[in-house]
């Protein structure tokens, strides 16, 4: 009997569903919540210093789509016309209000558009236990940027801060992007921090706060230039690092499948170790990007990248040509972000309603990326911490495992983006139980294993 067959035996009672993943997950992740995460409890405080529970966001998903359908009554509390959220678990998609300026959501501003239905929606939020966010951009920052003429919003931070009844996450996506400079991300985010931390509400100011691509740590391994890795000189001055552990708490690395990627196989460009294939890269970037984030984390501070299905960059594809992702390359992909420590993640895509992959929807990647996430709820159960067992990568070995020990289980996931089968060596002389490698895993695909150990 292999060491597969029999920890699959041992363990089959009730898991028959989890056991086809096990065996291969290309297939389709099991339905619903496999274990870990109650339903949502009401409550408008946290303890300072409490992590919230996971923030999952959609880049489309502002308000509720009842916002505009929601007529303020001439009369009253108008907050009794606002429909209520529904948090059943922690495992929902939380609307992330990126308030006023026309970037989408109600503004917190007094009279400003549909003001009344910001307070009220955020205030239903918080009742229902799930985390209250925002997010801020160019145009809704302190000293508003990259504008190309639109209207702008420079009182939504305060605005927000003196409404909301609790924030638990500050999003920015502040880039120096559109005419935007790298002094203007740096003091609007300063301003941002200041507003926040030194705020009187208590439920306010221990806010958990990140930005969009900063992170800690001195290297990025992920970028295609080899000569752009050093984040300590980006653009020859700008110390990412040093910025990042000045303001931040929550690490928000960029994960996303870039088609740009494919120079990572490029040995003229690499003049280096690179991957054997633009399929490999595609998986082994942003898993290094999260893990490099993730070897550098302060304690207490949270690790939230941000995902989508596939960037495109020359539709051609005369430069880049990294092919769009599978699903099952996608499911691999969110998995072992989870297993190397990501506390949850936010969701972008290019349109409301088209994205650049050619076979993969946004609502259909929404749903993909929460099935895979979930689908690894038995590793991490509740109440327990569970240990993360790899945090490195191997960019020219086409191979990237991930694990996890909780539960008097360890959790491994294998993806062999290789040309050839094989095994991984596993650390298992720290770990009663767990075998010295794993069964064979075939070229091009992915496996996830579990392991009794102790005992």
């Amino acid at each position: 009997m292999t060491i597969l067959t029999a920890l699959l035996l041992s363990l089959a009672s009730g898991c028959a569903q989890l056991d086809r993943m096990i065996a291969d997950i290309s297939g389709s992740p099991p339905p619903g919540n496999l274990g870990g995460g109650g339903a949502g409890t009401a409550s408008t405080i946290r303890t300072p210093g409490e992590a919230p529970p996971p923030i999952f966001g959609d880049w489309w998903y502002l308000t509720d789509p009842a916002m505009k359908r929601t007529r303020k009554p001439t009369s009253g509390d108008p907050c009794l016309a606002v429909p209520r959220f529904n948090y059943p678990d922690e495992y929902t998609y939380v609307p992330v209000n990126i308030p006023g300026a026309g970037h989408g959501g109600p503004s917190f501003v007094a009279g400003g558009w549909y003001n009344w239905f910001a307070r009220c929606y955020t205030n239903n939020i918080a009742a229902s236990g799930a985390p209250v966010a925002v997010l801020i951009r160019s145009r809704n920052c302190p000293f508003p940027y990259a504008t190309a003429g639109f209207e702008v919003s420079p009182g939504e931070v305060p605005a927000m801060l003196d409404t909301v009844p609790r924030l638990d996450y500050l999003f920015m996506d502040l880039e120096p992007i559109k005419g935007g400079t790298d002094q203007d991300v740096i003091r609007n985010a300063e301003a941002i921090v200041r507003m926040v931390r030194e705020h009187q509400n208590p439920s306010v100011s221990n806010a958990y706060i990140g930005n969009y691509s900063d992170w800690p740590g001195v290297q990025n391994e992920a970028s295609i230039w080899p000569n752009k890795r050093d984040r300590t000189r980006i653009r020859g001055r700008w110390n990412k690092d040093s910025f990042y552990r000045s303001n931040f708490n929550v690490a928000m690395p960029v994960a996303y499948p870039y088609e740009t990627y494919s120079r990572h196989s490029d040995q003229a460009i690499q003049k280096g170790p690179t991957t054997p294939s633009d399929r490999a890269a595609m998986v082994w970037a942003p898993v290094e990007r999260v893990s490099a984030a993730a070897r550098n984390l302060p304690d207490g501070h949270l690790l939230i990248p941000w995902i989508s299905n596939f960037v495109e960059y020359d539709e051609d594809g005369d430069v880049y040509n990294a092919p769009p992702p599978s699903k099952a390359d996608l499911e691999a992909l969110v998995r072992h972000i989870r297993m190397r420590g990501a506390h949850s993640y936010m969701v972008w895509t290019s349109d409301a309603t088209r994205t650049d992959h050619p076979t993969i929807g946004r609502m259909e990647f929404r749903e993909l990326a929460m099935n895979a996430w979930r689908s690894l709820n038995p590793a991490f159960p509740d109440g327990e911490s569970v240990t993360l067992m790899n945090l490195e990568t191997d960019k020219s070995s086409g191979i990237v495992w991930s694990g996890v020990v909780g539960g008097g289980r360890a959790w491994v996931l294998v993806s062999n983006l290789s040309p050839r089968a094989v095994s991984v060596d596993l650390p298992s002389g720290s770990l009663s139980g767990l075998p010295d490698r794993t069964p064979e895993v075939p070229p091009g695909q992915h496996r996830l294993y579990r392991f009794p150990i102790g005992g």
